[in-house]
This record gives C-alpha cells, sequence and structure tokens, in this order.
C-alpha cells in the first residue's frame, strides 16, 4: 500500500485572518457530537478506563464542561452504584462489552437511568460488535450508543449501519496500549481520523471521536480536524480524582516529596487479573504516573489551547473551524522547533 499515515505531531496548523478580540467571549468550543442528546461545553471526553473513570471523574468532567463515560471493568452492581453516584449531580455514560454475560449490564444500567452507552472493545470491526449493536438497538429505542474502536473508512461505514450513532476512532495510539508493537496493527492517529471523516462526510447523523494519542494540548484541536469531541486517558491520568491510591515515591523525604498514582491499559496483564481474566493477550501496561492534583487544572490549560488555536484560525465555534483549518506536514527539524 503506497501511502504513508501521519499523527499530530506529523502536523501543523496553519494560522489565518482572525477577528476574533477576545478568546473567553468571541469564541465557542461546544460541541452537539452531530446532534445527538448531549452537548458538551469542553469537546472532552474522559477514557472509559479502569483507573481513569468512576463517578468521581464522571461529575468533574461534567463541572468543567466535558464529559465522563464509566468503565465496565467491574460487578453489574458496582457498575450500577457507580452510575447512581452519578446521578446525584448528572448522568454521565456506561460501557458496556460485546460478550453475551454483557446484556445483563445494559438491561441493569438501563433500568438505572443511562442513556448514553459505549460499546467497547479493542477490534470493534467484528461479528460481535455487529451482533450487540442490532441487540441493544432493538432493546431501547431511547439511548445514544457509542461505538468502537475502529480506525478504517470500511469500519465506519459498516458500524454506522449496525446503529452506532458515534465511532470511536482509534487502534494503539494511547501511550499505555501495546496493540501496535505486539500484533504489528493499528494506523497513526491523524489519518485514521481523516479516513473515518472523510467517508462519513455525507452521513451527517453519526459523529466521531477521536481516542487516543494526545501528549500535547495542541493535538486537541488538531484531532477536532476530524472529530467532534477527544477522549483523553493520559492526560487525566494521576489526577485527585482517578480512581486508586496516591503513593509516595521511595527515597524522597518531607522536603523533596513526590507522589506518583497508577495507570495502566484495559488490556494491560494487572487489570485482566484484577478483573478476573486470564493473564493473556496482553496489549497494555502499567506505570507510575506523576500525582497532578486536581483534573480541573488540567482542563482549564485544555480550554484555553482549544481557545487559541480556533482564534488562530479566525474560527468563532468548531463549525467555523472545521471549515477554515488548514494544515501541513512538517519536517524533523520541525518538529524540534515546535518543541515536540
Amino acid at each position: 500500500m503506497d501511502k504513508t499515515a501521519i499523527t499530530f505531531s506529523d502536523i501543523q496548523i496553519d494560522d489565518q485572518y482572525s477577528d476574533i478580540n477576545s478568546r473567553s467571549k468571541d469564541v465557542d468550543i461546544s460541541t452537539s457530537l452531530v446532534g445527538k442528546n448531549f452537548k458538551l461545553m469542553l469537546p472532552v471526553i474522559s477514557a472509559n478506563m479502569p483507573d481513569i473513570t468512576e463517578y468521581k471523574m464522571a461529575i468533574e468532567m461534567y463541572r468543567n464542561g466535558g464529559y465522563g463515560i464509566l468503565h465496565r471493568f467491574m460487578s453489574v452492581e458496582e457498575n450500577v452504584d457507580q452510575l447512581k453516584k452519578a446521578q446525584e449531580t448528572f448522568c454521565c455514560g456506561v460501557s458496556i462489552g460485546v460478550k453475551e454475560e454483557e446484556k445483563e449490564r445494559f438491561d441493569k444500567l438501563y433500568e438505572a437511568g443511562a442513556k448514553v452507552f459505549c460499546i467497547d472493545v479493542a477490534h470493534g470491526h467484528c461479528q460481535q460488535m455487529k451482533d450487540m449493536l442490532k441487540w441493544t438497538r432493538s432493546r431501547a429505542k431511547d439511548i445514544t450508543i457509542i461505538a468502537g474502536n475502529i480506525a478504517t473508512a470500511r469500519a465506519a461505514l459498516d458500524l454506522a449501519e449496525w446503529g452506532a450513532d458515534i465511532l470511536k476512532v482509534g487502534i494503539g495510539p494511547g501511550s499505555v496500549c501495546r496493540t501496535r508493537s505486539n500484533t504489528g496493527v493499528g494506523k497513526p492517529q491523524f489519518s485514521a481520523l481523516q479516513e473515518v471523516h472523510d467517508v462519513l462526510k455525507d452521513i451527517l447523523t453519526v459523529g466521531i471521536i477521536s481516542d487516543g494519542g494526545i501528549q500535547n494540548a495542541g493535538d486537541i484541536p488538531k484531532a477536532l480536524i476530524y472529530a467532534d469531541a477527544v477522549m483523553v486517558g493520559a492526560v487525566l491520568a494521576g489526577t485527585t480524582e482517578t480512581p486508586g491510591n496516591v503513593y509516595a515515591e521511595p527515597g524522597t523525604n518531607l522536603i523533596n516529596r513526590t507522589w506518583y498514582k497508577m495507570y495502566g491499559g484495559s488490556a494491560s496483564a494487572e487489570n485482566k487479573r484484577k478483573n478476573g481474566q486470564e493473564g493473556r493477550f496482553i496489549e497494555g501496561e502499567m506505570k507510575k504516573i506523576p500525582f497532578k492534583g486536581h483534573a480541573k487544572y488540567l482542563l482549564r490549560e485544555i480550554e484555553d489551547g482549544i481557545r487559541s488555536s480556533f482564534s488562530y484560525c479566525g474560527a468563532h465555534n468548531i463549525r467555523e473551524y472545521k471549515e477554515k483549518v488548514k494544515w501541513y506536514m512538517i519536517s524533523d527539524g520541525g518538529k524540534r522547533e515546535s518543541k515536540f
């Protein structure tokens, strides 16, 4: 295949004439995910990973204009309890897998009030996804279904036909994902988004979430060239609102004390064993992440970056941004100059 695939660090966005006087007042960064039943004031979603999103993170995302999707790596009863705790403030999204036993999880979460379901597997373009999408769609008419993960045009068309409202794009770009190195399968994220967007551009009822590959705040507006929202995991890892304990780094004292939390991919050996799965087909890893404090400070930095990017393109909102934005590939020297 004579084609080079690229990711966020391979491109930069061109600046254009702007009549924006105030990035805070004149720029609207909200997204509606193509008319579905929730609008995000900040086009950022916390990843439905066991070390990222439980009810505390979901609530914090809502408070800052984003959205949280609870992970599914817990018992059905725990999942319902997490949803109810989040519902004290608002209703967040929930996750289910594609196996037969996940149908019970769907039923219990739907009965508890869930309206946004993410059918979530590493390889979403498969028979099990097709069957679960069709079953879920037949089970309830008043829900929004996010499905993934995928990275090809054919997968996008198939999942849309099978009943998905929103597609989660990304095979292997996450910092704790080892799918590409272990299997040789995957596609650089910017090209994956472009391919999915281009095949869906005339199907206005299907939204796109970019999942993974975000390293800098500037990567998010790059993803938004083709996506409606961005899902982040590593960016939020180590914050107060993520599940898990905070540990003191060995060898530090009261004067220079540093702290960390653990962060791992859903397919890491540690998370698989913790969730009662066999420790095989490992496509993730576990690692230490410096403790970062409250997520709101990172989300504010992300919001400021998106607002500034829109203003550099002369765009007052995400619709104008997608129409006006221009990008170009950069050299290795350009990457160094850009501090990548």
